[in-house]
């Protein structure tokens, strides 16, 4: 029982040694446990890109023009590649006609709201019945996105009765950091490289209220979003002709699918 007792007493009088030893080493480094607690506070970095990557959900869906009015040997399927560029999992459904009936069984297809034109060879053959059925479409809530040049910056005006006009600068092209905030756009560089003089702008001081240009220079915009009732109308200045600069303006052109 003595042994017990003296065990005991051994065992708490070097405990209460080693608590001492380490009070008394914590006074004289206190440094050293101000900066395991700094880290421990210190919350993890990750760039705003990576952030993006993370939380962002590309479209699962895309209607694509693919009829007469636009170049299907040389365009339409790099276009289509590129959309699905990362997004593997993303499904470009294409249409060729635009008489009515066809066109409107695009237009309400529950499960798709994401329609994107090509740039145009030559001016779309498309009824008033069919340009309204567009209008309700992006009315209701959905993204009509226009790549490429001036045919489609008419087409623009004649469907839903904007005043876009032309216009040309070179680039490189800046991001409008007012206009981008809490869309795709912010996690673009924050310029943009011209990558062929085939790149069409629209005066910026011509879009409709409600339209915001995303990348512009000298008054001059090549990537906008106008909204338009619930839905949104986006516009990309560039025809995909060329893999010059080709990776930003594949990010340019998955910004506006996505919007």
């Amino acid at each position: 029982m003595m042994v017990t007792e003296r065990s005991l007493n051994t065992a708490s009088c070097s405990l209460a040694l080693v608590m001492m030893c380490m009070a008394v080493w914590h006074m004289q480094n206190p440094s050293h446990f101000g900066r395991r607690s700094a880290l421990a506070q210190t919350p993890a970095q990750q760039t705003t890109e990576l952030s993006f990557l993370q939380t962002s959900s590309f479209v699962d869906q895309i209607y694509m023009y693919a009829g007469l009015a636009v170049d299907n040997k040389h365009e339409t399927g790099f276009i289509a590649k590129e959309i699905r560029k990362h997004n593997y999992q993303t499904m470009v459904r294409l249409f060729t006609s635009l008489d009515d009936a066809t066109f409107r069984a695009v237009l309400w297809d529950q499960a798709v709201h994401c329609l994107v034109w090509p740039p145009f060879v030559r001016y779309p053959g498309i009824s008033e019945t069919a340009k309204t059925d567009l209008r309700a479409y992006t009315a209701a809530g959905n993204n009509v996105v226009f790549l490429g040049n001036y045919v489609a910056v008419q087409f623009m005006n004649d469907v839903y009765g904007f005043q876009l006009t032309d216009d040309y600068q070179n680039g490189p092209y800046y991001r409008n950091d007012r206009n981008v905030r809490n869309t795709p756009f912010q996690y673009l560089p924050s310029r943009v490289e011209q990558a062929s003089i085939e790149t069409y702008a629209v005066k910026s001081r011509s879009l409709p209220p409600g339209g915001k240009s995303m990348l512009d220079t000298l008054g001059a915009t090549v990537a906008f979003v106008i909204r338009y009732d619930l839905g949104t109308v986006c516009y990309i200045g560039y025809n995909y002709n060329t893999p010059f600069h080709a990776d930003q303006w594949t990010r340019v052109l998955h910004c506006a699918i996505d919007m």
